[in-house]
C-alpha cells in the first residue's frame, strides 16, 4: 500500500502542476483574445493573417504561442475543450488526492470521486452539443467523449465501492 501512496503522490502533484499550467494558457489566450475583440489591438501579443487565421505570441516576445482560425467556430470550441481538459486534470488530480491518503475510505473521497465521474458523464455530452451547434469535426470528439464516459463509468464504480467500504469501516468503528 506504501508504493501505490508514493506513486499516487506524485501524480497528484504532476496532474496539479498540469492543471495550473492548462489554467495560465486559457487564462493568457482568453484575456488576450478578448482584448482583441474589443479593439485594444495596438500592444497586444497577437497577429492576425488574412483575417483567416490568428498567431498569439508568448508574453513580450514575437515566438508562436498559439496558431488557431480565427473563426468563432474554432475558438468557441478549442477554449471549451482547453476549458474541460483544466477541469478534468484538477478533479483526477484529486482522485490521487484520495488514494495518498492514510485512510482510504472516507467521505470526502468519495465525494472527489463522484464529482470526477460526474464531470466525466455530463461535461463531454456538453462539450458534443457545443461542437454539434458550430459544425467543427464531430466523429472525433465523439471518440473522445466516448473514451471520457467510459473512464466516467469506472469512476462511478469506485465512487460506489468506497462508499460502500466507507460504511463498512464507520460500522466497525462504531463496534470498537
Amino acid at each position: 500500500m506504501q508504493t501505490s501512496r508514493y506513486i499516487a503522490r506524485i501524480l497528484y502533484y504532476l496532474s496539479r502542476i498540469a492543471a495550473w499550467f492548462f489554467t495560465a494558457v486559457f487564462t493568457y489566450c482568453f484575456i488576450i483574445l478578448v482584448l482583441w475583440v474589443v479593439g485594444l489591438r495596438q500592444s497586444l501579443p497577437v497577429q492576425v493573417t488574412n483575417k483567416s487565421t490568428f498567431i498569439i505570441f508568448y508574453p513580450f516576445t514575437r515566438t508562436a504561442f498559439l496558431l488557431g482560425d480565427n473563426t468563432t467556430d474554432f475558438i468557441v470550441s478549442n477554449f471549451s475543450l482547453l476549458a474541460f481538459y483544466t477541469i478534468f486534470i484538477w478533479f483526477l488530480g484529486d482522485v490521487f488526492q484520495t488514494f495518498r491518503q492514510s485512510k482510504l475510505f472516507t467521505s470526502k473521497g468519495v465525494s472527489q470521486l463522484s464529482r470526477f465521474y460526474i464531470t466525466n458523464l455530463v461535461l463531454p455530452v456538453v462539450f458534443l452539443v457545443l461542437v454539434g451547434l458550430f459544425g467543427q469535426q464531430l466523429s472525433d470528439m465523439i471518440r473522445i467523449s466516448f473514451l471520457h464516459v467510459v473512464i466516467g463509468i469506472f469512476a462511478y464504480f469506485m465512487a460506489s465501492l468506497f462508499k460502500q467500504g466507507l460504511v463498512l469501516q464507520e460500522e466497525q468503528d462504531q463496534t470498537l
